[in-house]
């Protein structure tokens, strides 16, 4: 039999275990797993992203000190490279984890803390400007940020995707999860950070000593909140499938061949389609890289720390996102997220059309920056869920959901690696346009080439998720499988002699358990109020009673 990896490690003990015994997401295990927890944790991740580079370009100057425009290129390539290895022994471990956590929370949690002290360090070195011994450096910690804490921790996708069998609940948590890390990110790392402490302290501190403090306290931040996110999040499809697994082979680990998962996801219609996202919104985050907003504003729009430019467009494009993180998943959780995506496509690409009526306007900028962020919200905060119910698929045909497995880790890996390139590859085309750092303008091929990534990156992105949306049909199918899935989960619990209990049912068991605990708490607190106050208690109650039982009557 494989190895079980995990099996008897502290991660199987009791105090590692989720605070979340519900079968139902409650309020607190939105709020603090799928909210603050990650939120706080992805702001330490999108204040590294959009530091890194204008720190190795400005502050730096990799490609100048080691005397190669491709210098960061080529880190970027190699460090691309050996990720492809590592990813492909974590989702080996994933495929064959058997743990009392889950089959990702644990992977999450040692991937944040693994990129959070590594990023520190892949801003501060002990050694000279342009020394060898520098380069190794930069090249050591960059690869342990990118090639195994960044892979560990992008398995938090997969934590959402077996939440709950419920696909409703599990799109208004996947929205509003990405959402509220996305808002928090945005809220005090871009307006903060970049349009704020940027343009006013980072950009002027040639020493670097101000970039090494502001992400050392962000990375300190993500230390402590990752165990928010750990202990009150709950993989409640992977209990239900591990056991199923187990009823049929005896081990909760998938055992399918990796030649058969491969076939299983490469002849699936939505999985192929989740792909095609997945490269859109690979393509987006590399394209437009770390600073190519912060290029536009000070190069296209003319923004600096005088004007205050970044600080204002980076407000008037936040006002919709700061919306959507409302409306969206409200949205999302009564209507078809096909329709919802499809349709901030087009809103998105109207946007784009705007702002490229006259790119060089502070106030067309605005304007279309306002109105593509009205699409741009749904569209990246709510791609998730097609590969969500593409697993769905999978699972329904094969018996064993795809997440975590060898056969996607090999697709995934490589696509990653042949697009993850493309972070280097803006920074490698600014400097071969003629970029200079620290000028107050720049020459018209460098400006060419930041319009395009800035808004080709999003332009693209909203063609892939429109066309995507038109053949993605997969949500009328799910209660059906999911229907399916809950015979099979029930005939499992049968064979090994147990009473099953369906989600449906836990649910209303829950409820009606928590009902019947504040109803005891309420009548023993108008128990000892009437004592108090002299009050007859069962006056009191009766009025209570009847005052509910009209505003029942009024719902009806």
């Amino acid at each position: 039999m494989a190895r079980d990896y995990l099996k008897g490690s502290m991660f199987d003990r009791d105090e590692w275990q989720t605070h979340v015994k519900t079968n139902r997401i409650t309020v607190k295990e939105r709020v603090l797993g799928h909210m603050i927890g990650p939120g706080l944790v992805y702001f330490f991740y999108s204040t590294f992203l959009g530091l890194r580079e204008l720190f190795y370009m400005d502050i730096l100057r990799i490609n100048e000190v080691f005397g190669s425009a491709y210098t960061y290129l080529i880190m970027t390539t190699v460090t691309t490279i050996i990720g492809m290895g590592t990813g492909f022994l974590f989702n080996h471990m994933t495929e064959k984890t058997v743990c009392r956590a889950g089959r990702f929370r644990p992977y999450v949690l040692i991937g944040t803390w693994i990129m959070a002290l590594s990023g520190f360090f892949v801003f501060w070195s002990p050694f000279a400007s342009g020394s060898a011994a520098q380069l190794v450096w930069l090249y050591v910690f960059n690869i342990l940020f990118t090639a195994v804490g960044l892979p560990l921790w992008n398995m938090k996708g997969n934590v959402v995707s077996t939440i709950s069998r419920n696909v409703l609940e599990r799109n208004s948590v996947t929205t509003i999860r990405s959402a509220v890390t996305v808002m928090i990110a945005g809220l005090v790392g871009a307006l903060g950070i970049v349009g704020i402490l940027y343009p006013n302290v980072l950009q002027k501190d040639l020493t670097g000593k101000s970039w090494y403090i502001t992400i050392g306290l962000c990375a300190v931040v993500a230390l402590g909140f990752s165990f928010m996110e750990y202990f009150w999040t709950r993989e409640r499809v992977t209990e239900d499938n591990q056991k199923v697994l187990a009823d049929k082979t005896g081990d909760g680990a998938i055992t399918v061949p990796f030649a058969k998962q491969f076939k299983n996801v490469i002849t699936n219609k939505y999985y192929l389609l989740a792909i095609l996202v997945f490269i859109g919104v690979t393509f987006y985050d590399n394209l437009q890289g770390g600073n190519a907003r912060v290029n536009m504003i000070t190069y296209i729009l003319g923004g600096n720390a005088e004007n205050n430019f970044q600080f204002t467009y980076l407000l008037a494009s936040m006002q919709p996102m700061a919306i959507g993180a409302v409306v969206v998943p409200i949205l999302a959780g009564k209507f078809s997220s096909r329709r919802i995506m499809q349709i901030s496509s087009v809103i998105t690409l109207a946007g784009i059309g705007i702002a490229l009526i006259n790119p060089y306007s502070f106030a067309v900028a605005v304007a279309g920056g306002f109105v593509f962020a009205c699409g741009i919200f749904a569209i990246t905060n709510m791609n998730g869920i097609f590969g969500q119910q593409a697993s769905d698929d999978i699972e329904y045909k094969y018996g064993y959901r795809p997440e975590g497995t060898l056969a996607s880790s090999v697709i995934y890996t490589i696509i990653s690696a042949i697009m993850t390139p493309l972070n280097a590859v803006y920074e490698t085309g600014l400097t071969l346009n003629g970029y200079v750092a620290g000028a107050e303008v720049q020459n018209a091929a460098v400006n060419r080439w930041i319009l395009f990534a800035y808004y080709g990156a999003y332009a693209i992105l909203a063609v892939v998720i429109f066309i995507v949306c038109i053949f993605f049909d997969m949500e009328k199918r799910l209660p059906a499988i999911h229907a399916e899935l809950r015979e099979r989960a029930k005939k499992a619990a049968e064979d090994r002699g147990e009473v099953y209990v369906s989600p449906e049912e836990q649910d209303r068991l829950e409820t009606e358990a928590a009902a019947a605990e504040m109803e005891k708490a309420r009548i023993e607190d108008l128990r000892v109020r009437c004592e108090k106050r002299g009050l007859d208690f069962e006056a009191e109650n009766r009025k209570y009673l009847e005052k509910q039982a009209k505003k029942q009557k009024r719902k009806k």
